[in-house]
């Protein structure tokens, strides 16, 4: 769960994935993706009301976001005060103080950062330095230093500041499985099940309201079978997901709310011979012995390693393997050791992968 306060001590004025307390204050809002722990006082009424008393203000994010985000009636008022800006596409944004009039310009560019559809980190460049907002994130090895925007020349840019998703970084998250190879656990755990006949299913107990899709897209690529949710109209205008993806309770792969609802197909169909599977993260850094990617932990119920978040060795790659000239500090969510956090992300952690990836 995030806990930043959503100010950079660089560029005050800004706030980010927090929109309640000291924040009110903000000249700029931006909002890194649409999980919970990030929209923190994104409707609430004192919200309202300072838009209501300033036309000058706006919500930053990436398209995909934005169209998240107005899914939903909650936050139909933003509508017209949502910026989407073109992800890798360097945009200059001016805060304007409308007490003083006094105006400050910035430039922003959005990053991909791969935790959930519309996910992105926020590049920062002003007259206060470099910062780099990572938000929530997932990175594989390498994939930071071929961002081009992080770059000058052949060099990394002079940054002055990252502000961390921290979540996992931690020496027993050490090593996790790449997504392609949780992808493929799944899959064979999944098509193993579903190829026993028309009867048997499988629910997968999926958390988090966004961040699943690339499993789901790819299940039902590789098994021509789409996967049960409870609503579309979020996807509505994203094809790639939509397709894969359906209200019908009759298919064979489920990540639906109420399984046992859905999964009482019709009664010539009974009975039906249901797996659940749970993927997570958190559940296997806290073995103290290796796994594999799915673990059975009952007659019918398996744990999947699935992250959207970077491991511990990802992060520390992302941030020194890949060059970034890190002068100042790191910001972990309130409430951490932020000495110690530093002093993690620096070591070369002696610990093993938690996971057995053959």
């Amino acid at each position: 769960m995030s806990s930043f306060g959503g100010r950079m001590r660089e560029y005050p004025w800004l706030s980010i994935d927090r929109f309640d307390r000291e924040n009110l204050r903000a000249r700029a809002y931006f909002l890194s993706h649409c999980h919970k722990d990030h929209m923190k006082g994104l409707r609430a009424p004192s919200l309202k009301r300072r838009l209501e008393c300033s036309l000058k203000v706006h919500l930053y994010c990436s398209p995909v976001t934005k169209e998240l985000l107005l899914t939903s009636p909650k936050y139909k008022f933003w509508e017209h005060r949502i910026v989407a800006l073109e992800v890798e596409t360097p945009t200059q944004i001016s805060l304007l103080d409308e007490a003083s009039g006094e105006k400050e310009d910035i430039v922003v560019t959005l990053l991909p950062a791969g935790h959930c559809p519309g996910s992105v980190m926020f590049l920062f460049q002003g007259q206060n330095g470099t910062v780099l907002y990572t938000g929530d994130f997932r990175l594989a090895k390498g994939e930071a230093a071929r961002m081009e925007l992080l770059h000058s020349g052949t060099r990394v840019k002079d940054i002055q500041s990252v502000y961390l998703d921290t979540t996992f970084c931690d020496p027993r998250f050490y090593q996790i499985p790449s997504r392609e190879e949780c992808l493929n656990g799944i899959l064979e755990l999944v098509r193993s099940w579903i190829t026993l006949s028309r009867y048997h299913v499988v629910w997968l107990n999926c958390k988090a309201a966004y961040g699943y899709e690339y499993l789901f897209t790819n299940l039902s690529e590789e098994l021509g079978v789409k996967v049960h949710v409870n609503k579309l109209d979020m996807f509505k205008n994203m094809p790639e997901i939509l397709y894969h993806v359906t209200t019908d309770r009759h298919t064979q792969i489920h990540a639906c709310r109420h399984p046992r609802v859905a999964l009482w197909i019709c009664p010539e169909m009974e009975p039906f011979t249901y797996n659940w599977c749970q993927p997570s993260t958190m559940w296997f850094g806290e073995r103290t012995r290796k796994t594999n990617i799915i673990v059975r932990t009952g007659e019918s119920s398996y744990r999947a390693c699935f992250s959207f978040h970077s491991s511990y060795s990802e992060v520390c790659t992302m941030v020194f393997a890949s060059g970034m000239n890190v002068r100042s500090h790191f910001c972990a969510p309130e409430g951490m050791n932020r000495t110690g956090n530093h002093q993690m992300i620096h070591a070369q952690s002696p610990f093993p992968s938690f996971w057995q990836t053959g």
